[in-house]
């Protein structure tokens, strides 16, 4: 025979808490199902036979009020959904302090180029044969007074004009290829060649050698002495070579 689920919860001596922790339900619903306001739904009374350890037919699916017992009150959809008056108190929050404005700080002058920058500089302007006054006539600042952006602007602008000074020049052209020569280093050696003039070679263990060129090649010079013997010269051993110096004029170039 069912009983009334309020019925059942004191014969077990257990709390409507504790039946609603047993069985995972809230404890407004076991309320309201042991008032008797509603039916026991199907899904809940498996919960709730296991937890009163009695089959799901001892369980009547709408109990009768206890005797006595005050008739349960249901609050209203709207009041249910207001939040409580702990939590309608709660302040707004507040607005920040009025903070001054910070003051805006100075722009740091710019910083002093560097010596490499300056040893850099006069040597790209003694490269191009230019020198430093020349560069003071166009800044309107000696060299050492310039800061470091514009000092890496003019490295720039100088190796710049390098690059168009050595495009402009194809026989001063270094070769890119261990295998190839430099086109000014073939034209001094072919027109040595041709007019079988005799070059001074300096080598690094003192000696000199005067031959004349009977051919070249990327790493070695083939040279004639004077007694008619051939020799080949290992230009990693070589210092210099250059043309005799004529009798009443002045030195060739080193090569």
């Amino acid at each position: 025979m069912s009983e009334d689920l309020w019925a059942l919860r004191e014969q077990k001596k257990i709390s409507v808490a504790t039946l609603a922790s047993r069985a995972g339900l809230a404890i407004g619903i076991i309320m309201e199902y042991e008032s008797g306001q509603r039916s026991i739904v199907p899904r809940h009374l498996g919960r709730l036979a296991r937890a009163l350890y009695v089959e799901e037919a001892e369980i009547k699916l709408q109990s009768d009020p206890r005797p006595g017992a005050a008739p349960l009150e249901r609050r209203p959809e709207r009041e249910a959904s207001q939040p409580p008056a702990a939590w309608q108190a709660v302040p707004p929050p507040l607005r920040p302090r009025d903070r001054p404005p910070r003051p805006r700080l100075e722009p740091r002058p710019p910083l002093p180029p560097r010596p490499s920058q300056i040893a850099h500089l006069q040597n790209l302007l003694q490269r191009l044969g230019r020198t430093a006054a020349d560069l003071e006539a166009e800044t309107g600042k000696p060299v050492e007074q310039l800061d470091r952006p514009t000092v890496s602007q003019w490295l720039g602008k100088l190796q710049a004009q390098i690059r168009e000074t050595a495009s402009a020049s194809p026989n001063r052209r270094r070769a890119y290829l261990p295998e190839s020569v430099d086109e000014f280093e073939a034209q001094y050696l072919a027109a040595a060649q041709e007019t079988g003039e005799p070059l001074q070679f300096s080598l690094f263990d003192g000696g000199k050698i005067e031959a004349a060129v009977i051919g070249f090649g990327p790493y070695s010079i083939t040279v004639r002495l004077a007694d008619g013997s051939e020799l080949t010269l290992n230009k990693l051993a070589l210092v210099s070579y250059r043309r005799m110096p004529p009798p009443a004029g002045g030195e060739e170039p080193v090569r």
